[in-house]
């Protein structure tokens, strides 16, 4: 019978060489004309935020050049904010009354569509029903915060059903969405409390990480629905390092 600790150890590696494949697929996906990175391979649109935003920070260690480019386009294409998803690395000076938010092309270069997502200045209604929300609010308010951030997670947590979290979206769309068991991880760490679920959440997480090293987007009935995307896949990859960092 394997020990605890070798079977703590098993897991970790297990982990460490999910993070692996994961960074070897947003390598893989790189473009080197453009210095981003597709929505998903052989897409045509190539979204600044969140998806190259986020890939220039879960880039920066393992490949720190195509990081750099990776920044480097943001600035060429004049996009270097968006508002809300900076919340995961303490960047958005402003994230909290949620503002509405509005996805839009930027140019085209080469039949491919660069787009974004920008903020306005129109609150965002109804945002409590959405678990990656509730998630990124308790992320934001962690440190200023703490009882109005664990509010904010308890709600969250409310949400799951077993399964995933079942909130609004998840009612229309009629699948879970693999990023929100990331951002969930997540916020445990950043508000160091005890998870509920959380090995479930761990093994579901696992489980949607594709052949080619990334995350596929949604799972239904325990079974991946979609493709692999690079930015669940760097959620996904955020959240896995959490837990090498703080097991």
């Amino acid at each position: 019978m394997m020990s605890i600790s070798r079977c703590a150890a098993a897991a970790r590696e297990a982990i460490a060489q999910s993070i692996r494949r994961g960074e070897s697929f947003l390598t893989n996906l790189f473009d080197v004309k453009l210095g981003l990175l597709p929505e998903y391979r052989s897409s045509h649109t190539y979204w600044l935020f969140h998806d190259n935003y986020l890939a220039a920070h879960l880039l920066a260690d393992s490949r720190p050049d195509l990081s750099r480019r990776i920044r480097s386009a943001l600035t060429r294409f004049g996009i270097t904010n968006s508002g809300k998803i900076e919340i995961l690395f303490g960047e958005a000076p402003a994230p909290l009354p949620f503002k509405a938010y509005r996805l839009t092309n930027v140019t085209v270069f080469d039949g491919k569509t660069i787009r974004t997502e920008l903020v306005t200045t129109n609150l965002l209604e109804g945002w409590a029903q959405y678990a990656d929300l509730l998630l990124l609010a308790s992320i934001a308010q962690a440190s200023s915060k703490p009882a109005e951030a664990r509010r904010h997670f308890d709600a969250a947590v409310a949400l799951w059903d077993g399964a995933g979290f079942k909130d609004r979206a998840a009612e229309h769309n009629g699948v879970y969405a693999t990023y929100k068991l990331a951002l969930y991880l997540i916020a445990t760490d950043r508000l160091q409390v005890s998870a509920p679920h959380r090995e479930e959440v761990i093994r579901r997480l696992m489980s949607m990480q594709s052949t080619e090293g990334g995350w596929i987007t949604d799972y239904k009935d325990d079974k991946p629905v979609g493709l692999a995307n690079v930015e669940t896949t760097c959620l996904s990859l955020l959240a896995l390092k959490t837990l090498l960092d703080h097991p």
